[in-house]
């Protein structure tokens, strides 16, 4: 079973594309003012590193993901591209809350020693519940000993269920 989670097309074009696009200009304008002007170096060198970072978590590195599939066998995270994990070859999977109900962190190892980290912006994904709770059981499966479960019962225990049940319309009450 395999289950497709899509970023917000609007929001990914202007939290990520947009932001990213502007880091462009003041990475240039960032260098003229440290190699022509000679003033405050420092402070322009910094500001220059931030896009730098900036531009590299997201067009190199890939941190911020737009699709997320996931499979019995294997994860992908979309986005500039594509990283793939086999979830049984997966030695390391954390999940770090950061902003409760609205964003996670995720560090992946496997035995390749392939690497990834990715920040999820889940309240902006489809199915969001299920995302985390697809999140929650890859870790308690690679990790069961962990103390994020210790106290939770239930939590990560099963994959969630694929929703095949079809919303169906309204039905006018029959007032008669």
């Amino acid at each position: 079973m395999e289950r497709v989670y899509e970023y917000n097309k609007i929001s990914y074009r202007y939290k990520v594309l947009m932001v990213n696009i502007l880091m462009f200009p003041l990475l240039g304008y960032f260098l003229y003012r440290i190699f022509f002007t000679g003033t405050n170096i420092y402070l322009w060198a910094f500001g220059a590193i931030v896009c730098v970072y900036s531009l590299s978590s997201s067009f190199i590195r890939k941190t911020n993901p737009r699709i997320i599939k996931i499979s019995d066998e294997e994860i992908e995270f979309i986005s500039f591209g594509k990283k793939s994990f086999e979830i049984n070859q997966l030695t390391k999977f954390r999940v770090r809350v950061s902003t409760p109900n609205y964003q996670v962190l995720i560090r992946l190892e496997d035995v390749n020693r392939q690497q990834g980290s990715f920040w999820v912006t889940y309240s902006q994904f489809n199915d969001k519940l299920d995302l985390i709770a697809e999140f929650d059981y890859l870790e308690k499966k690679i990790h069961p000993d962990s103390l994020r479960f210790k106290g939770r019962k239930g939590m990560g225990d099963k994959r969630p269920e694929l929703n095949t049940t079809i919303p169906q319309e309204p039905q006018a009450e029959d007032v008669s």
